[in-house]
């Protein structure tokens, strides 16, 4: 919904980040699991699908600019950390923000498109999907959370 986040993804030579909204958590074949949806036209979806891993990064509201940039922007047309004023950092050949507060590093376990007839619901399919254009859904294992530590100075 409000909340956004930001997907990091390479094939091994680029990397890229996109804002995303549409996303969840669970625990899925055994494993502590989120799950995000990308459009196959993004640049970061053949990135996705290329890589082995992806990262799902939270950043907070001092940030929203930068959010909005790389919704706004196609990795196409240049490097979306820099021209969202944020430093590209990676862990386990996985890009992400280091300005992130937090961060989970994902292993992709399943990718696929959504179709239009695995849909029950019809106006919700027309309200989201009426041009067609549907997302792919990447179901990924969470391997590893990164929270950024905050230290408070203490006054005497």
């Amino acid at each position: 919904g409000k909340g956004w986040m930001l997907i990091g993804a390479t094939d091994g030579e680029r990397a890229n980040i996109m804002t995303a909204s549409w996303g969840g958590f669970g625990y899925v074949w055994n494993k502590p699991v989120a799950m995000c949806f990308i459009r196959p036209e993004r640049y970061t979806c053949p990135l996705a699908e290329a890589g082995e891993r992806l990262s799902i990064s939270f950043l907070d509201e001092g940030y929203r600019e930068a959010l909005i940039f790389c919704g706004r922007h196609s990795g196409r047309e240049g490097d979306k950390f820099a021209g969202a004023g944020l430093h590209c950092v990676w862990r386990e050949g996985t890009p992400y923000p280091a300005e992130a507060g937090s961060v989970l590093l994902c292993r992709k376990l399943y990718a696929g498109d959504l179709l239009r007839e695995g849909f029950s619901d019809a106006a919700l399919l027309e309200a989201h999907y009426g041009e067609g254009n549907l997302h792919r859904l990447f179901l990924c294992e969470i391997e590893e959370v990164l929270v950024r530590c905050i230290s408070a100075e203490r006054s005497s």
